[in-house]
């Protein structure tokens, strides 16, 4: 393993791992979110200016377990095509939505959840 896949897979590692701790429905919630978000990627541009095919996340698995391996099967094909920057980035922001659902109060959820049943 080359250092940018070992780099790849430890990010990989503490996305699922957090992801995971989650509650069921916060967890739901943030995977609709990661669909959402790996959507408006349409196209990912590589190092050598080539661009890449669109990578989606789908992770819709009933058990833990199931959740955490497809969400690291979807973020190390993303992920693997990301220039370092972008890569960094992604680790990012995902991580910091993980914390947001994980610190969001209850009031707040219950607004969400009305808002997406209105949808």
């Amino acid at each position: 393993m080359n250092d940018m896949q070992i780099l790849i897979e430890q990010m990989v590692s503490d996305i699922s791992g957090q992801a995971v701790r989650l509650d069921d429905l916060h967890l739901q919630l943030f995977l609709n979110w990661l669909n959402a978000h790996s959507n408006m990627v349409k196209t990912i541009t590589i190092l050598d200016g080539q661009v890449g095919e669109q990578i989606q996340l789908v992770v819709a698995v009933r058990d833990k377990e199931s959740i955490a391996e497809r969400l690291k099967t979807g973020l190390r094909g993303w992920f693997a095509c990301l220039p370092m920057q972008g890569l960094l980035w992604e680790y990012h922001i995902i991580l910091d939505e993980i914390t947001w659902w994980r610190d969001l109060d209850h009031h707040r959820l219950v607004m969400i959840m009305g808002s997406e049943e209105r949808q």
